[in-house]
């Protein structure tokens, strides 16, 4: 199994529920096309 960090399993996370439920939406501040501060939310966008 490969070693993630938090960030990148949480990235991992959010695109998988996003990917298989059309409900799945994220809120925040900061969430957008740079991914946030700690870049978690990159790539959501597309």
């Amino acid at each position: 199994m490969a070693e993630l960090t938090l960030v990148e399993a949480v990235n991992l996370a959010l695109h998988h529920e996003m990917e298989h439920d059309p409900n799945v939406v994220v809120l925040g501040e900061d969430v957008g096309d740079n991914g946030g501060v700690f870049r978690a939310t990159v790539g959501l966008k597309q």
